[in-house]
């Protein structure tokens, strides 16, 4: 039986290849089970055998366990959420041949990837969850990232007999940190908070393109024309994320980089939506580590074609506090009193098509312009000035 591994967070598949070479087997006689029995302070797996060594009784590798069959040998695959291991039996690889001092290298040989020693005669190698990481390959389809990389293992650093190829992959399903995760270039905003007592804390604030919090927008810029919808979300990572919380207090927009600007169009008001623009879609806020909301693009009038958001963020204790919004007609209508910059996420500008487009910022402020209001609401605002 295995090992204890740690739950999977993507699901795994792994083949194995017999590159060259032959297989030494090594006869041996079993001692008789009678002979040990209760020796051993726990139960031997069935490819060990209980039996003292240097007068220390435990369960040790059988002395007569041998295979020709390469697919006897059954790596154990965990995929974790920032590192993926591979796990061998030191007896099953001893069956096929392989001695004390086994290499092992990833696709990237100059990857650090030694193989680490585990209890119970298992051996391990570990790789970062990340593109490129010890030669990893990532492909990406609609529902999962895939981390793609072979593991070889020789007999020693000179290679005159066995060489064995394990190929195997860690699928994991997208999702808002996932997806963020296997971007290359996401735009993004990040703010470090500190909780007393409680650790660290990174909230992160992206651009998304479909309705999933999937499809982060990448590279240096976003343009959108003003009938487009613009998906917007936080994650909350790090420390004891069970605890808290994620509460968008405040989201607004722009025309400049200043947060400051006191040019807002409110999209969150007091951690509700703000009910006169109907495009304004809030699907999660304050009720677990993740926030986010949809709002059809828009520009600021007087021939501004910026738009930059902020979002003033607050880690809720649910323990505490109140985290999940009421949001009544009378709480929608109070002003802000104060913003805290401190935990407010920038990111813009965004820029509408056919205008010349600037490249995005994340992370400290970035802006420049006047808030345009929506398409359907403009011609009354250009009526008014008019007349």
């Amino acid at each position: 039986m295995a090992p204890h591994m740690p739950r999977m967070v993507g699901s795994a598949l792994l083949w194995l290849t017999l590159a060259s070479g032959l297989l030494t087997m090594v006869p041996a006689v079993q001692p008789d089970p009678t002979t040990v029995m209760n020796k051993c302070e726990e139960s031997c797996r069935p490819e060990e055998e209980c039996r003292a060594v240097d007068g220390v009784w435990g369960c040790f590798c059988r002395r007569d366990l041998n295979s020709s069959d390469v697919h006897s040998l059954q790596p154990q695959l965990d995929c974790g959420a920032t590192e993926i291991k591979v796990s061998l039996d030191r007896c099953q690889l001893g069956a096929l041949g392989f001695g004390e001092e086994v290499s092992a290298y990833l696709q990237d040989p100059h990857c650090n990837s030694s193989m680490q020693s585990e209890p119970r005669n298992w051996m391990s190698v570990t790789s970062p969850a990340q593109a490129g990481a010890c030669g990893n390959i990532l492909e990406r389809n609609e529902t999962h990232a895939i981390y793609k990389n072979m593991l070889s293992l020789a007999n020693d650093f000179i290679i005159r007999d066995t060489i064995l190829n394990i190929n195997f992959q860690c699928a994991y399903p997208l999702d808002m940190k996932v997806s963020l995760q296997t971007a290359l270039q996401p735009i993004v905003s990040s703010l470090n908070i500190s909780v007393g007592g409680k650790g660290e804390f990174t909230i992160r604030m992206a651009l998304f393109q479909d309705e999933n919090y999937t499809s982060p927008y990448e590279g240096d810029r976003v343009v959108l024309s003003v009938e487009s919808m613009l998906y917007v979300g936080a994650i909350l990572d790090g420390g004891d994320t069970s605890r808290f919380r994620l509460l968008m207090r405040n989201c607004y927009a722009t025309p400049t980089d200043d947060k400051a600007d006191p040019v807002k169009h409110f999209i969150i008001r007091n951690s509700c939506p703000n009910l006169q623009d109907p495009t304004i879609y809030v699907e999660e806020n304050g009720v677990s580590s993740e926030s986010r909301f949809s709002i059809q693009m828009f520009m600021f009038a007087r021939n501004h074609d910026l738009v930059f958001l902020h979002c003033e963020v607050h880690l809720c204790d649910f323990l505490k506090e109140q985290c999940q919004p009421s949001c009544t007609r009378n709480r929608l209508r109070n002003d802000v009193t104060t913003l805290d910059p401190a935990y407010v996420l920038d990111l813009g500008p965004i820029t509408r098509r056919g205008a010349q487009a600037l490249g995005v910022t994340g992370g400290a402020s970035s802006t420049t312009g006047f808030l345009l209001a929506w398409p359907v609401l403009l011609l009354p605002v250009l009526l008014a000035w008019l007349f």
